[in-house]
């Protein structure tokens, strides 16, 4: 097979003949320095059982070996496109490449770090065409350390929000803790491309999926599995570092402070006025108004609003008290629940959800 040739990190679509067949599915893996899981996280992509599809890696200026295990994939299959930012610009401006280069009637975000079962795809697919009236295909989320050591304890942590309407859909959505896997499911490119998409400061894709849950239900596919490998290298290792996950986000973001709270309450306000055919700024600010606007919400905003104001003062104070805080209690290990088992041991996640969604026809 003939080499790609590329300008700026582009392929020319005269050189190019794969841009001239559209697919079904564009999946987006956006990848930093992403060498040691990059290859594997594709293959899974390329083994899949439904074949219609595009794999769009986004690499965000690495530099280690990413670059040139994108090559090499491109090289061995024409459906992958490889494109490379000429600077790092955070998380967020990477993952919504991805999705603005997309071609697929269908669309989902991969980490370079995870990998999917080989019928992933096909199920999901045949999930949407079979139900119309669902946004967001996923299959049943596994947290694994690598494909030898699962978490034993992995939980549940994409929900359906069962026959509830989208005002009650987009509260649950918003109350979601933990791991946010329903970010990483299939979804219908026209209504993703509806919303907000990432914005840039940590946790922002929990507003996103709340907004598709405005949008639209979930439907679980029991066969498929996301397997979401957990390491010491990736983003939520580092969740109390808030500033290094300014820069993570967003690498014009050099500020002292940080508003992570405060971001997601302002995105959130504008959620809430986007869709008023939906419901109104009213109803969905009233059925968020309980976890919003908790007590200790008005803490995290107060500690926020100190905190840019008056950084130079405050940090000083605040690093005081944090310490302190974390004397007292503290913060749990990322890794500490890993345990090492048999695969033949490691059972059906316990949903039950899940099992009565494979047990009766959805109406």
């Amino acid at each position: 097979m003939a080499k790609r040739r590329a300008v700026n990190g582009y392929p020319t679509k005269d050189q190019d003949a794969r841009l001239r067949h559209t697919p079904c599915v564009s999946i987006a893996i956006p990848v930093f320095n992403g060498e040691n899981f990059l290859s594997e996280a594709a293959k899974s992509v390329l083994r899949q059982t439904y074949t219609d599809l595009e794999l769009i890696i986004v690499d965000n200026a690495s530099t280690d070996g990413t670059a040139e295990i994108c090559r090499l994939l491109s090289e061995q299959d024409s459906r992958v496109r490889v494109y490379r930012n000429e600077r790092n610009l955070g998380a967020a401006p990477n993952y919504n490449r991805g999705l603005d280069l997309a071609r697929g009637v269908y669309f989902k975000w991969l980490s370079h770090d995870d990998w999917l079962s080989d019928n992933y795809i096909e199920e999901c697919v045949n999930a949407l065409e079979r139900f119309p009236q669902f946004v967001i295909a996923h299959g049943m989320p596994r947290e694994m350390v690598d494909a030898q050591t699962p978490f034993l304890d992995s939980e549940y942590t994409v929900q359906l929000f069962g026959g509830s309407g989208p005002v009650e859909r987009f509260a649950k959505a918003m109350r979601m803790d933990r791991a946010c896997h329903a970010i990483f499911g299939l979804m219908r490119t026209h209504v993703v491309r509806r919303t907000t998409s990432h914005r840039p400061y940590y946790t922002s894709d929990r507003n996103l999926v709340a907004e598709m849950a405005l949008l639209g239900r979930f439907l679980c596919v029991p066969e498929a599995i996301f397997y979401n490998r957990k390491h010491s290298g990736q983003s939520m290792a580092q969740s109390n570092n808030r500033l290094f996950l300014n820069v993570w986000q967003d690498t014009s973001n050099v500020r002292s402070y940080s508003t992570l709270h405060l971001s997601r309450l302002r995105h959130a306000y504008e959620i809430w006025g986007r869709y008023p055919e939906i419901a109104s700024r009213f109803q969905l600010g009233k059925a968020c108004a309980s976890y919003m606007f908790s007590p200790r919400k008005l803490l995290h905003y107060s500690d926020e609003l100190a905190w840019s104001t008056m950084p130079r003062i405050y940090s000083g104070v605040r690093a005081t008290v944090r310490m302190v805080y974390r004397t007292i209690r503290p913060p749990k290990s990322y890794l500490g629940n890993a345990q090492s088992i048999n695969d033949a041991d490691f059972g059906p996640v316990n949903s039950k959800d899940a099992i009565e969604m494979k047990k009766k026809p959805i109406s």
